[in-house]
């Protein structure tokens, strides 16, 4: 019974700490119910599977490939990521459960001269020595690569090559420990083997995460490059904004001496119908221009307004008194410049043509709120957000750099769709 009790323990912690660190690598896709239902039943699952399998057989190599599908299965349906970074880190996992395991059982073998097989078959101090020490090893290096995790996307030849070494190296450590168990004398040999494809690991790790920082530089510098790009566009705009109001400035005089005339002459009707002309036609809508204490906002804002004026867009802006006044000034550029050029781009096309925007405070958080019409739902067949022009590498990095801002206020981004409107909501941890 105190066997029995002990498997079934280890394995309920193996499991949690594979699936536990399988989550916080790629993250969940659900912020409610959905994620803590998907950990458990995959956790009930994997921990079935793993007691099983320990059941039927003393060493299985088939059985080190059933867990791999499993986690890859739960990332597919609720963490996020790309399918090759989910089949790689639901391999990598199960390689440092593998090799973990076979490395410390010949280790300890080979340290006081036990024989491995026994090691397995046989419950006693030793064994429980043992498991102890091989499922602290896997939560410390687990801990050790979420610190270094890295998420961004690869080509898939280079993920291709990712995934093959470490089922290469499942397999390799498989076929060593059935070799240790049946040739006990040749275990030194076997177990210099193994660390040696653990290395190889280790440093195929250390290559994917320089690509990874590789990727983030270049990405970093397109970032740089977009908010270039978004602020001479936005420069571009304030100043035909500015030069219009210049310019009804200059015209104001002339244009209320001919009002004027009009009522002096009795003519109140064409005086109406003038005014009504210069309100349509010529000047800009004065009444929505825009004040807050966050000028860069007042910037953007207010040139965006113009642009949906010319465009026949409704715009409503909703900015509560001072909500904005601890935003930096880039960032509220960034983020306003690029999301309101996407909520103008699709607005543009539908029938509605509307684009809301609410910002407001809640706690220590900054509410931000973008919604625009949509004919027809955007997130059904393209959640991720990609881009539909043709040079997707460029225009593709809008998003990034609205969530790069997220990340940089410790914040959070949701998109989603209702009533006919796609909808951003951001919250951004602003300190007091």
């Amino acid at each position: 019974m105190v066997e029995l009790a002990f498997e079934l323990g280890i394995n309920l912690l193996e499991t949690f700490i594979a699936i536990e660190f399988v989550t916080r690598y790629l993250g969940c896709k659900y912020d409610d119910w959905k994620r803590n239902l998907g950990f458990i039943a995959v956790w009930i699952i994997a921990f079935i599977e793993l007691s099983v399998m320990n059941h039927i057989t003393e060493f299985e190599s088939f059985g080190a490939y059933i867990p791999a599908v499993i986690y890859f299965v739960y990332a597919t349906l609720f963490l996020k990521g790309s399918v090759f970074l989910k089949l790689w880190i639901s391999v990598l996992i199960q390689i440092l459960v593998t090799a973990i395991a076979i490395g410390t059982n010949l280790f300890v073998c080979n340290i006081i001269g036990y024989d491995p097989y026994l090691m397995i078959t046989v419950f006693n101090s030793i064994r429980v020595i043992s498991v102890i020490i091989t499922k602290i090893l896997l939560f410390y290096i687990t801990r050790l690569i979420l610190k270094q995790k890295y998420k961004n996307p690869l080509a898939n030849g280079a993920w291709l090559l990712l995934i093959i070494i470490p089922i290469i190296s499942i397999i390799s450590l498989s076929a060593l420990m059935l070799a240790a168990i049946n040739h006990e004398e040749i275990k030194v040999y076997i177990l210099t083997g193994m660390s040696c494809i653990v290395v190889a690991n280790i440093i195929t790790y250390y290559f994917f995460t320089m690509l990874n920082k590789d990727y983030d530089t270049k990405l970093k510098v397109k970032l740089l490059e977009s908010q270039n790009e978004n602020a001479l566009k936005n420069i571009e705009n304030i100043d035909a904004f500015v030069q219009q109001m210049k310019a009804v400035r200059h015209d104001m005089k002339n244009q209320l001496l001919i009002v004027r005339n009009y009522i002096n002459s009795g003519k109140n009707d064409e005086a109406v119908e003038y005014i009504n002309s210069l309100t349509d036609n010529y000047m800009p809508n004065i009444q929505e221009f825009l004040v807050t204490e966050n000028d860069a906002f007042n910037a953007i804002v207010n040139s965006k307004i113009a642009i949906c004026n010319q465009k026949g867009i409704y715009i409503e802006i909703k900015e509560k008194k001072s909500s904005l006044k601890d935003l930096d000034a880039v960032d509220t550029g960034v983020l306003f410049g690029n999301l309101l050029d996407n909520a103008i781009e699709a607005a543009e096309k539908t029938v509605d043509k509307r684009i809301v925007v609410e910002v407001q405070t809640r706690d220590s958080y900054l509410s931000i709120l973008i919604t625009n019409s949509i004919n027809d739902s955007v997130l059904r067949d393209n959640k991720e957000l990609a881009t539909s022009k043709s040079d997707k590498e460029l225009h593709g990095i809008g998003i990034k750099s609205v969530e790069a801002i997220v990340k940089k206020y410790d914040g959070m981004i949701k998109f989603y769709e209702e009533n006919g409107e796609f909808c951003c909501h951001i919250l951004l941890y602003i300190e007091k």
